[in-house]
């Protein structure tokens, strides 16, 4: 165990200690706010105070000692050829502020401040410091937390931390389950007419083939996802779209027994969980709504999400998903750009800034989507492996946990995901 000195013990403190060292360094800390007790323990302790004395000495920002939110941008240094945030001048063993640092990058505080958005309401990568900084491709609240075992174990060399194992986990939305099938007449009609107004020869003699010829519909890799994470030895996660059809909400509907029985067959071996529609994001009782109902299809209990469109807004979405009994979410990420927005590859609890508490939400960080990869960044199939590749190396140097999101009609090779197939195939070669 780790004992860690304060002068005062506060929901923060407790909150980032716990995460760090529990969380990802896989000990127990304890934390006291008497110098008699932390001055008689025999084993590794850590004095976070201005007050110098015995044990490890990490001099503390004010940041873990406020409530609510400033409107600030933390200083940006340089340790060990890495960006750190609250550097301190002193010449300490870590010359900056860890617990701060970390708490400011997974709490996701400057996400609870004004700032500019895209035309879908969500944060912009680039307006984040880790972008600006340079780290947005690095999983540093992990890398920090090594550098703080490092110097435990320089200091207390009778003490070993246990291993942390690396985890893949492969996640699949399900926005639209299929590119023809089960749309109903009326779609169906609708989408024929547009195809032909536009000239587009191609997507009608596909449609043709599926519902005419009874070719498979190119959208339906379920079979596909299913034999590759079998091969490979995974247990992915699946997110399915029950929302109304609406401009950004597409899916087959759920009263059609053709998608019912698709997330009932998934749930059979897999974990499924709910995708709030674009809509549900700003009405809770659409939410609550979406919920039930995928609740009824599977007949159990649904506490994973991801949101639609990765439409976060802080606190709001994370408070309305607790309220309606979600344990995990899987949004944390940018639609725009890979990499790592919380700054680690960790999964950890959602710290409520707002309430200044601890929540029985847990986030699961992803790395990478594959419309990332095609639909924003542009980049050819062997350019989006090698970028993936980069990234599993990156979680793979901490023993973190590597998230993909990838999309059913990615595997479909129709239009823009041409040779994807490999670009999936490989990355899964990879992660394991």
């Amino acid at each position: 165990m780790i004992l860690i000195y304060s002068t005062k013990i506060t929901p923060r403190i407790s909150f980032i200690s716990k995460f760090l060292f529990s969380e990802i360094l896989k000990i127990p800390c304890r934390i006291t706010s008497g110098m008699d007790d932390f001055k008689v323990y025999n084993g590794p302790k850590l004095n976070y105070s201005n007050q110098k004395s015995e044990g490890l000495f990490i001099k503390p920002a004010s940041l873990l000692f406020e409530t609510g939110i400033s409107s600030f941008i933390p200083e940006v240094g340089l340790f060990q050829c890495m960006p750190v945030l609250f550097p301190v001048s002193d010449k300490l063993s870590l010359p900056f502020d860890i617990f701060a640092a970390s708490f400011y990058m997974i709490t996701r505080y400057e996400e609870y401040l004004p700032q500019p958005m895209d035309i879908h309401r969500r944060v912009l990568p680039s307006e984040s410091i880790a972008y600006k900084s340079g780290f947005l491709n690095k999983p540093v609240v992990d890398q920090w937390a090594m550098w703080l075992r490092k110097i435990v174990e320089e200091n207390y060399p009778e003490f070993h931390f246990p291993h942390r194992e690396y985890h893949f986990i492969p996640t699949v939305d399900v926005d639209i389950a299929y590119a023809y099938r089960h749309r109903g007449f009326l779609r169906t009609m609708g989408a024929a007419s547009k195809s032909v107004i536009k000239g587009n020869w191609r997507d009608s003699i596909h449609r043709f083939q599926t519902l005419l010829l009874h070719q498979p519909d190119p959208y339906d890799t379920f079979e596909l996802f299913r034999s590759w994470f079998t091969e490979f030895n995974l247990t992915p996660k699946y997110f399915f779209l029950v929302g109304k059809y609406g401009r950004y909400d597409k899916n087959i509907a759920p009263t059609q027994p053709a998608m019912r029985d698709l997330m009932v067959k998934t749930r059979n071996k897999y974990e499924v969980g709910v995708h709030p529609s674009y809509k549900s994001n700003t009405n809770q009782e659409v939410l609550h709504s979406e919920i039930n109902k995928l609740k009824q299809i599977l007949n159990e209990d649904v506490k994973i999400s991801r949101q639609h469109f990765l439409k976060l807004q802080f606190p709001e979405t994370y408070q309305q998903l607790i309220a309606n009994g979600i344990k995990e979410d899987y949004s944390m990420g940018y639609a725009s750009l890979p990499g790592f927005r919380a700054g680690t590859c960790t999964p950890f609890p959602f710290y409520d800034l707002t309430s200044e508490n601890e929540t029985s939400l847990r986030i699961f960080p992803f790395q990478v989507m594959d419309g990332t990869l095609n639909q924003y960044m542009k980049l050819s199939p062997d350019e989006a492996l090698v970028e993936c590749k980069k990234l599993i190396d990156e979680v793979k140097k901490v023993n973190g946990t590597f998230i993909s999101l990838w999309h059913n009609e990615s595997l479909s090779e129709m239009r823009e995901w041409k040779q994807w197939r490999t670009v999936y195939y490989k990355l899964l070669e990879a992660g394991i």
